[in-house]
């Protein structure tokens, strides 16, 4: 887990507010848009659920959210933000900033500590925590993810079609990027970050839709703000 943050990202939500009691009916641990989604089934059900939430998801540097109907071209931030008001009509759901540290289970369900040492039970126990993206050991690189350095063409690929664009990738996963994405762009050089081991028919290949190829290592993304 990430850790808590000085400042939540999230304004409308500050560190324990609403926790006027420390026994629920349900803790979702993470409060994006799963946690969120989770909370309004429940909420809508007359559970009394405690969503907690770091304030620091995944897609925190992703300037607009697309391909998502209805919200195509919104911050993530926005997105989640509409989806608190909407649970905001649930008395039964409290949402709060904070860092789960453990669980454990007791008699009656789970026992939740959180970084402030408060600790609160519940019976049932539901982790909606996403996930969290391994970068590769390049300077620069986490610096530009989401922003310039993107993982998903469906998502962000209309926004920077026609443009000059590396695929930093090998073997079969570089070789099918780069036919997915020669959809998007004709400008496209493959990065193996040393040696290839693509075969010798998908160089050609790659060379007929003259993709080009670079095996030299990467050592640094030079950026400006990502």
């Amino acid at each position: 887990m990430m850790a808590a943050l000085v400042t939540p990202i999230f304004p409308d939500i500050m560190p324990g507010q609403q926790m006027k009691e420390n026994n629920f009916e349900v803790i979702i641990v993470g409060g994006s848009y799963s946690g969120l989604a989770a909370g309004l089934a429940l909420g809508r059900s007359l559970r009394k659920v405690l969503i907690i939430d770091s304030g620091a998801p995944c897609n925190r540097q992703t300037p607009h959210s697309h391909n998502f109907l209805t919200h195509d071209g919104a911050t993530p931030s926005s997105i989640a933000s509409e989806a608190r008001k909407e649970l905001a009509k649930y008395d039964s759901v409290t949402l709060t900033t904070g860092l789960v540290k453990s669980a454990s289970k007791n008699p009656g369900g789970f026992t939740v500590r959180l970084d402030t040492g408060e600790t609160i039970s519940t019976k049932k126990l539901v982790f909606a925590t996403g996930i969290r993206d391994i970068m590769p050991d390049i300077a620069g690189f986490s610096e530009c993810w989401s922003i310039t350095a993107l993982h998903c063409p469906y998502c962000h690929g209309y926004e920077v079609k026609g443009q000059e664009t590396g695929i930093l990738a090998n073997g079969n996963a570089a070789y099918e990027q780069a036919l997915l994405i020669s959809n998007w762009t004709r400008r496209l050089t493959v990065f193996t970050n040393g040696r290839s081991t693509l075969d010798r028919e998908q160089v050609r290949k790659l060379k007929d839709h003259h993709i080009g190829l670079v095996e030299d290592p990467v050592q640094k993304v030079i950026h400006q703000g990502g």
